[in-house]
């Protein structure tokens, strides 16, 4: 891929990755419970229905966005970390690019708001595509800016933007949604999307002023080689395939699942609650753990990528490892409580008891997807790029034929979206492991290691179990007792995480 620099990249360890990574987590902690709140507050007013139209939309605004920038933050970001100043002059070259591109897919989003939303089956989702149109603008141009500041490490700083960027697009939908929801549904979901704007606006001026006062120098700096460019895009479309198959793959479910459910014989408002459940509800709770590995990867493909390119494969295989049983122990963790308190989720937070069984079912999201971007940033680090794709490509393949092949049998909606969802994570995950054979040396200790995770964890929940039955003979309240085995699972799982990923990074 690109030279590595003599730089401070020899030099890191494995706490400062850490550091970083909790700088990174903290914020999106902040971030996804600021969303969480959201989705809770929006959910109580517009219902399953309402969440379902906001899917739809959202499937084409996130289309839209990968095509838009597709993954030249990720590029920029990387080649930045080598090349400071060269990096600056792509940013801007980069920006000026999106500004246009930008300006061009708003306008166009605007008005052609009829054509897509009858495209996605809901002919009510026009007013809402013409709320999302101005972000199609901002957003492109504040992840750039973010991909470059990755590159230089300033990982606070996108931290804060990320919680300011968030706060504003829920404080917006809480403000709006109230307000236009007298008027309809649809246009209570539109007032909510207007919060992406909002929120990318004020995430980006505040990013943007703290770098003009930041600005690395360039006033000395050496003239940008003529291959930066291509050698930028070419990695930068190497990584949009992959990450665009997402996307499009939740774009194509917004067309064909509800059409599908509505020949099962579900009317058109049940087909779009039955979405929202599932894309709304179920995936919100089943990928809010994720948070934990995003941030580990945010923070470890930079690393891992000099490692590799310095030839410090002893580095560079000591931190894949490590990162790799923190996504498997966190991921069977956050998968157990899923599983066990679906119910309670469904009930106590969403207020919607129907969502229990899409939640449940996706309690394997949080291991699948952690250990998939992992191993996909591994394989970035390696510059091989083509078998995420491949896997990931494989994957939703699948997934497309068992929505189109089991959401049409009545009965099977829920089940068929779940199973698909599943699958897709199962073998993009299992392609890139089947990738990285050389990482599977000593299997047997592996295994036997792996295996008391999950004995542990079951442990965990069969004492929370017994003691929530002993406290109900004391006459407490079912509240009291559902919260006190919440409790006491989360502070078993903390201890056996802290023990666990100890020993981890000792090795």
């Amino acid at each position: 891929m690109w030279t590595a620099s003599n730089g401070v990249e020899n030099d890191l360890k494995l706490p400062l990755i850490l550091k970083q990574t909790m700088v990174r987590a903290n914020a999106m902690i902040v971030v996804k419970a600021i969303g969480l709140v959201g989705k809770v507050f929006m959910t109580r007013l517009v219902g399953a229905e309402g969440m379902g139209l906001y899917q739809l939309a959202y499937s084409f605004y996130s289309l839209i966005l990968m095509i838009i920038s597709g993954g030249l933050p990720t590029a920029l970001g990387m080649f930045t970390a080598k090349h400071t100043v060269r990096g600056w002059r792509l940013f801007k070259v980069f920006a000026i690019f999106l500004i246009l591109t930008g300006l061009a897919s708003s306008i166009l989003t605007f008005w052609l708001s009829k054509p897509i939303a009858n495209l996605l089956g809901y002919p009510q989702l026009d007013f809402v595509i013409r709320c999302l149109s101005p972000a199609i603008l901002t957003v492109p141009l504040l992840s750039l800016l973010r991909g470059y500041l990755q590159g230089l490490e300033r990982y606070t700083a996108i931290a804060l933007s990320e919680i300011i960027e968030q706060t504003a697009r829920i404080g917006t939908l809480m403000w709006l949604v109230p307000l236009f929801i007298q008027s309809g549904i649809e246009f209570a979901v539109g007032g909510a999307v207007l919060g992406t704007f909002s929120g990318a606006l004020l995430s980006f001026a505040v990013l943007t002023a703290f770098f003009m006062y930041n600005r690395p120098s360039v006033a000395l700096s050496p003239p940008s080689s003529r291959a930066d460019l291509p050698l930028v895009v070419q990695a930068s479309f190497a990584i949009a395939l992959t990450r665009l198959l997402i996307p499009a793959s939740d774009f194509m479910d917004a067309i064909i699942i509800p059409q599908r459910l509505q020949v099962a014989g579900v009317s058109s408002k049940e087909a779009a609650e039955m979405f929202g459940i599932v894309t709304g509800i179920a995936l919100v709770v089943a990928y809010m753990p994720t948070l934990i590995t995003g941030s580990l990867t945010h923070t470890l493909t930079m690393k891992i990528t000099a490692d590799w390119q310095n030839k410090e494969y002893s580095l560079f295989n000591k931190k894949s490892h490590t990162a790799l049983q923190v996504a498997w122990v966190w991921g069977l963790a956050s998968g157990f409580f899923i599983f066990e308190y679906a119910s309670e989720i469904s009930l106590f937070v969403f207020g919607i008891q129907s969502a229990e069984i899409p939640i449940k079912s996706l309690a394997m999201i949080p291991l699948l997807v952690g250990l998939r971007e992992i191993t996909t940033s591994i394989l970035w680090a390696q510059n091989r790029k083509k078998t995420p794709f491949i896997g990931l490509g494989t994957g939703v393949l699948i997934n497309f034929i068992i929505l189109y092949s089991l959401v049409s049998i009545p009965g099977l909606g829920y089940a068929g979206m779940s199973l698909g969802i599943i699958m897709l994570e199962l073998i993009a995950t299992a392609w890139n492991f089947k990738a990285l054979h050389p990482f599977q040396r000593t299997k047997s200790r592996t295994a036997i290691v792996l295996l008391m995770d999950i004995l542990v964890f079951e442990a965990i929940l069969i004492v929370g179990t017994l003691c929530s039955k002993a406290l109900s003979s004391l006459g407490w309240p079912e509240t009291v007792h559902m919260i006190a085995e919440i409790l006491h699972y989360c502070f078993w799982c903390a201890m056996y995480l802290k023990v666990r990923l100890k020993s981890v990074f000792e090795e």
